[in-house]
């Protein structure tokens, strides 16, 4: 392999490498802030915003570093398609996140207690949810899966890229008491996740909206309408608990089923 050959294995090993530092900052605030809660939170509070600062800044100097011009070239363009791009991701956000929560409501599963969804509840989660939502397409499915294709083709890029996908959300188990199963269930669920994003993105035309809607709504009501595990105990996790249980798998595969229906009789109309 020319070194010519190497530079774009390069740029992706180390734009993932970057990745990776930005998201094991989270953790290492936690540890280094443990025994002090003000700090914590102002800690944590800083972190959260500096995550999707440095996100979007080394997306954009890789994209620059590739010969781009602008990060809205990873799929952004606001066309008039927009819209129900949007439409399209936040329905099938929604009624695969709406299964999972039927099936924990109809067969035992525990959600939230509704005096618990509170307004500044959901308020919190759109902030936290909209950037998540955005700068994690933005660099998974804008650079990552579109880079890794370039060098190993689409079908194995939408593997291996949902595998570091699913691997960069190590934090919800790296922690004591999280038993092996669990860990595993997670791990694999986010992973069909990133491939449902993955599919979102190459059906709309190489777009990120479908993608982002998707993720946003699918988040919104996974934090609103579950309790918070692993902060908060929970019962029969492995079955009911979305992203964690069986159960997610069921939702992300009905959310496939509808971005397949929506996407496919776009496709067929044009």
């Amino acid at each position: 392999m020319t070194n010519y050959e190497q530079t774009p294995w390069l740029r992706l090993l180390l734009f993932m490498l970057a990745m990776f530092l930005i998201v094991l900052m989270s953790p290492v605030v936690a540890v280094l802030f443990a025994d002090n809660e003000n700090l914590f939170a102002l800690a944590a509070t800083l972190v959260f915003f500096l995550t999707f600062i440095f996100m979007y800044a080394v997306t954009w100097v890789f994209v620059r570093w590739d010969g781009g011009d602008s990060v809205s070239e990873l799929g952004l363009d606001v066309d008039n398609k927009f819209g129900r791009h949007i439409i399209i991701g936040a329905i099938a956000g929604t009624l695969g996140a709406i299964l999972v929560v039927a099936i924990a409501f109809f067969l035992g599963g525990q959600l939230r207690p509704i005096d618990q969804i509170t307004f500044d509840l959901i308020v919190n989660e759109i902030i936290i949810t909209a950037p998540t939502a955005f700068f994690e397409e933005l660099t998974h499915r804008g650079y990552i899966l579109t880079r890794m294709e370039n060098l190993v083709g689409q079908r194995v890029a939408i593997f291996l890229s949902s595998i570091f996908f699913s691997l960069l959300h190590f934090s919800w188990w790296a922690r004591p008491g999280i038993p092996i199963h669990l860990a595993v269930l997670f791990t694999f669920n986010i992973f069909l996740g990133g491939v449902i994003l993955s599919f979102s993105y190459y059906w709309s035309g190489r777009r990120l909206w479908v993608p982002i809607a998707f993720h946003f709504m699918w988040n919104m009501l996974a934090y609103i309408m579950f309790p918070t595990f692993p902060r908060e105990a929970v019962v029969q996790p492995e079955i009911y608990q979305i992203e964690w249980g069986v159960t997610t798998i069921i939702g992300f595969l009905f959310g496939l089923f509808i971005l397949w229906s929506f996407l496919a009789t776009e496709e067929n109309r044009e």
